[in-house]
């Protein structure tokens, strides 16, 4: 029986093949679930193979910002606990976290002036909190999956008394962000990288696609450069992908 090590993984993939049998372009199974949290506004259950995530929306009340007085707030969070990702990355939650936020924003899916309820006094603030409940790789995509399916499933909030409620109308969704993560590993090109995979690998680029030919967000990591025709490659893998990931949305491209 051989042991899953980097060089063993490296060496697979320089031949096409993957320890998981799948394509070097393929994903892993992916399932979902909404409104799993009964006390949240809106939420949504997914897992990408063996990582599974769960994301509630809720909604607070703030004074709006003063360089934004007619907005409401987003704030997105990560939660994990050391026993699901025991060798995390220092910091890579509150990393994963800005990277949601900024593809949920500048995406710009919500507009936040439709959660002002009275301009330099009072608004909404809209809270996504992302929870880790088994982690193999891939988070990121996960979490963008299952954030924006929740997003789409949460009813606008209202004030009532007082009271947070909900109304009987869901939150206007103008677009829908879709991230890709594209890795390199011995020169090949793979989506969905496991937990194995991940320490394998050369560099991952995470894009927020609006469609295929519209980005809003993006996000490298690992310490190799990228040229401009692996940049090119890598934009036209996710435009073909993010259509395979909007359908686990239900969304047309």
């Amino acid at each position: 029986m051989r042991i899953a090590s980097p060089e063993l993984i490296r060496d697979l993939i320089s031949k096409g093949e993957r320890i998981s049998s799948r394509k070097l372009l393929e994903y892993r199974k992916i399932t979902s679930d909404v409104n799993k949290i009964k006390k949240a506004n809106g939420s949504c259950y997914l897992s990408i193979g063996e990582t599974k995530v769960i994301v509630g929306v809720k909604f607070g009340l703030m004074e709006p910002y003063s360089d934004t007085p007619d907005e409401g707030g987003l704030v997105v969070s990560v939660n994990y606990t050391p026993i699901v990702w025991k060798d995390m990355p220092s910091n890579a939650d509150i990393e994963i976290s800005r990277v949601l936020d900024r593809s949920i924003r500048e995406s710009k899916m919500l507009d936040l002036k439709e959660f002002c309820i009275s301009p330099g006094n009072q608004s909404f603030q809209i809270f996504i909190d992302c929870y880790v409940l088994s982690y193999d790789g891939n988070l990121l995509d996960a979490l963008n999956l299952a954030a924006v399916k929740a997003l789409m499933n949460t009813n606008m909030p209202i004030l009532k008394e007082g009271k947070i409620t909900n109304s009987d109308k869901k939150i206007n969704i103008k677009t829908v962000p879709v991230i890709v993560t594209i890795s390199k590993i011995n020169d090949k090109y793979l989506v969905d990288l496991d937990r194995l995979e991940e320490e394998s690998a050369d560099f991952s680029v995470s894009i927020s696609y609006l469609n295929e030919n519209t980005i809003c967000a993006m996000q490298k990591t690992g310490i190799e450069g990228i040229g401009m025709k692996e940049i090119s490659k890598i934009f036209e893998i996710g435009a073909e992908k993010q259509k395979e990931l909007r359908r686990i949305l239900e969304v047309k491209n």
